[in-house]
């Protein structure tokens, strides 16, 4: 696994995947070089421990950069080191470590996932393999000596090499999700699920109790993990994999029910055939006709035209085609409700109850809008071609709305999108100048596609960003 934690700089880690680097690093500002660091689960002790190479306490001796390689900074400019070298005298060695010292990299920034270590504290480290060295991060168990009880009572288990079985636990709850807020919705612990490991040579199971807790006791290996929900509840990602290296080790598994609601129609075209892969969208009730940014689900139809929603939280929905704007769609339909009207106020409105399948009547869904082609150039202010620039499309009604994925013009600083007759559109093109270290952009529209090709031009000026 490659992860790229800071400009440039790439760590590679070999083996399973680790829990402890299961890192997710945004670019917020590309001209600022400025990161944000998210990470996964780690896990008790117990897990972690056997996900990691190493771990082990010392006391922090030194900690250098590692040199940079980029291009000078410029004054004023200040740049997080890619990495630091953490040096460390070793109090006690609990896995995959010999001899008294031991070296560790870690991101030079908190935004990048790197640990902030103090030069003279005592640390509990847990670290992974990587090609330049052990590396660590905020991303792991990795903490003050001080702060590592619960770590340290579960280690010193493993150095009494006392025999404890493996264990796999977790909880069972039941959540649903508002589709027009996209917030889940807790309902609580399901109590009384079957949940079973199945493994090499022999199946364990338990139920979970009151509180939806279970826990299974068995000897170590790799198991596949089950959970059977009662009647009502979707069987969709109930089935996991764990392994369990050694005696000892456990895993953390915790599984959400969500009820098994369906939706499920026919599409047919005017001339009464089946509609194949045509998208067909569900909304909340209370979305129905508004413009922006909408959340919706949505599925193609098969070769017979049939749609089927699986999944679907209780609520009150209405089902169509086109019913929001959505990015780079080869077809595009003017939005037509079930049972096949335009007016949202006229749609059929499908109430779902728990676990709850609904059949509706077949549906005739519109001719299509044209698809014409707009193209034209991207220039800088003095009339040159802006090579490099980025070039995408927006909604021009809401202009927060991106439906077209953007792109690099083309070297001569041309460019073309396919689009909709009827539809509205903003062209929207940015372009980082480095050398002035400032962002210019350019737009063009809003207009309405009524069947003429449009040639546009789009001049590049100054932002009111600069980088420091």
């Amino acid at each position: 696994m490659a992860v790229q934690i800071s400009n440039g700089s790439i760590w590679q880690f070999t083996g399973a995947p680790r829990l402890l680097l299961l890192l997710v690093v945004v670019m917020l500002a590309v001209p600022a070089s400025a990161w944000a660091c998210s990470c996964g689960l780690t896990g008790p002790p117990c897990q972690n421990t056997f996900q990691v190479d190493a771990v082990f306490s010392g006391v922090v001796r030194n900690i250098t950069a590692i040199p940079e390689d980029g291009p000078p900074l410029r004054p004023n400019e200040f740049r997080f080191p890619r990495a630091l070298r953490v040096e460390f005298d070793v109090i006690d060695t609990f896995r995959g470590l010999e001899g008294t010292t031991a070296s560790v990299l870690t991101a030079g920034s908190g935004p990048a996932c790197g640990y902030s270590f103090t030069q003279g504290e005592r640390y509990l480290v847990y670290a992974s393999k990587g090609s330049a060295g052990l590396v660590t991060g905020i991303c792991s168990r990795t903490r003050k000596l001080s702060e590592a009880r619960e770590d340290l009572e579960f280690l010193k288990t493993l150095a009494a090499q006392t025999t404890h079985p493996a264990r796999i636990f977790g909880t069972v709850n039941h959540w649903e999700r508002d589709l027009s807020t996209g917030q889940p919705q807790a309902h609580g612990p399901v109590p009384d699920v079957r949940i079973t490991a199945e493994g090499s040579a022999n199946t364990f199971d338990a139920r979970s109790d009151a509180r939806g807790e279970y826990e299974v006791t068995l000897p170590p290996g790799k198991y596949q993990i089950t959970a059977s929900p009662p009647a009502g509840f979707s069987q969709s990602y109930l089935t996991r994999t764990a392994e369990l290296p050694a005696a000892g080790a456990c895993f953390v598994l915790d599984f959400g029910l969500r009820f098994d609601g369906r939706i499920s129609g026919v599409m047919r075209d005017a001339s009464g055939k089946p509609a194949a892969r045509v998208a067909v969208q569900i909304l909340s009730v209370n979305d129905a006709g508004k413009v922006g940014y909408i959340r919706d689900e949505s599925v193609l139809t098969d070769g017979n035209g049939r749609f089927e929603f699986v999944d679907t939280s209780p609520g009150q929905y209405v089902v169509g085609v086109d019913l929001t704007r959505r990015a780079s769609r080869p077809v595009v339909f003017p939005p037509t409700y079930h049972p096949g009207t335009a007016d949202p106020t006229l749609a059929t409105v499908v109430e779902l109850k728990g676990g709850e399948h609904r059949e509706l009547s077949p549906m005739t869904v519109p001719a299509p809008r044209r698809e014409y082609q707009i193209g034209g150039v991207v220039a800088f202010a003095n009339g040159k071609p802006a090579q490099g620039a980025s070039i995408s499309l927006w909604d021009g009604n809401s202009q927060r709305l991106q439906v077209a994925f953007g792109t690099r013009v083309r070297p001569d600083g041309t460019f073309a999108f396919p689009v909709h007759e009827g539809l509205s559109y903003l062209v929207l093109a940015t372009y980082w100048d480095e050398t002035e270290r400032q962002r210019l952009q350019g737009r063009a529209g809003p207009f309405v596609i009524s069947g003429n090709v449009i040639d546009l031009r789009v001049t590049l000026s100054e932002t009111t960003y600069r980088a420091p």
